[in-house]
């Protein structure tokens, strides 16, 4: 059962990524993958079901990368903006058209809210504690603009699931690590 569990979201994605999530059906997934759609109905009610555990499944990938996020030795914006470009833009690289990209966005804010506000949390409680860490070693200082860790940490997981969104932005991750720069700069440690 894991086998097949696992051919058919590698499938789906397939399917998702290049089609989009309203034109991909589990007909489509069942004859790319050559699992039979009554194997994949045992396993999923429906699409939504599938696409459902298909970023539940993704989501749990990616939370390994929180423990070594935090666990990192180097310097805060460093492995933040390598944390983030994984965590957030990564997901749309292999995406090959804005309108599918909208298409999978819309999808998983109608049918995953939950889920992506689950993660979230996690990545925003992940940056707070590396943010702490930054802050204990002396290399942020948040008192020259006024936000506490919980508040700043939410910030930057907001703007870079912003960026990530964004159909109009053409590179989410060259984007996202020249406003880091801002926070950046606006976080100096000033050495006396």
């Amino acid at each position: 059962m894991l086998k097949s569990t696992q051919k058919i979201f590698e499938t789906a994605k397939q399917c998702f990524f290049q089609h989009g999530y309203s034109a991909s059906s589990i007909a489509m997934i069942s004859r790319y993958s050559k699992v039979s759609r009554v194997t994949i109905h045992k396993q999923f009610s429906s699409k939504e079901d599938l696409f459902r555990a298909f970023i539940e499944n993704f989501l749990l990938e990616k939370d390994t990368e929180i423990q070594a996020y935090i666990n990192s030795p180097g310097m805060f914006w460093d492995d933040t903006s390598r944390f983030l470009a994984k965590r957030c833009t990564e997901v749309f690289d292999n995406i090959p058209s804005t309108i599918i990209k909208a298409d999978l966005i819309h999808a998983g804010q109608t049918y995953c809210a939950d889920l992506i506000d689950k993660n979230r949390v996690k990545t925003r409680h992940a940056i707070g504690v590396k943010l702490q860490q930054a802050i204990d070693q002396q290399q942020v200082c948040l008192a020259k603009i006024g936000l506490v860790v919980e508040d700043f940490a939410a910030n930057i997981e907001s703007v870079a699931e912003s960026i990530m969104l964004s159909s109009a932005i053409q590179d989410s991750r060259q984007t996202l690590q020249k406003t880091l720069d801002v926070y950046k700069v606006a976080s100096w440690v000033e050495r006396s």
